[in-house]
C-alpha cells in the first residue's frame, strides 16, 4: 500500500472542507456563550439551587464540626514562640 493512499484512507472528515469553512467553524466556536448565559445551564443552575439551597443552608451537625476542628488542630504545625 502506498503512503499517499494510506494517508487518504486515514484522513479526517474535516480534511475535505475548504479553508474558508474551517475558519468559519473556528470563529463560531470562539463565540460560544459563557456557561451561565446558555439556556440549559441557566435552567440547570436554577433547578439545582431550588433542590439544594435549603439543604446547603442547614448547619453542620456538632459531631462533624468537632471532627473537622480536631483534624484541623492536628494538621497545623506547632507555632514557634519568639
Amino acid at each position: 500500500m502506498e503512503a499517499s493512499s494510506l494517508h487518504a484512507q486515514c484522513a479526517m472528515a474535516n480534511d475535505n472542507k475548504p479553508q474558508k469553512d474551517r475558519a468559519a467553524e473556528a470563529a463560531r466556536d470562539k463565540k460560544v456563550k459563557e456557561p451561565a448565559e446558555r439556556p440549559f445551564d441557566m435552567w440547570l443552575q436554577k433547578q439545582l439551587h431550588a433542590m439544594y439551597d435549603e439543604i446547603a443552608a442547614e448547619p453542620l451537625p456538632n459531631d462533624l464540626v468537632n471532627l473537622i476542628e480536631r483534624d484541623a488542630s492536628r494538621s497545623k504545625p506547632p507555632r514557634k514562640k519568639k
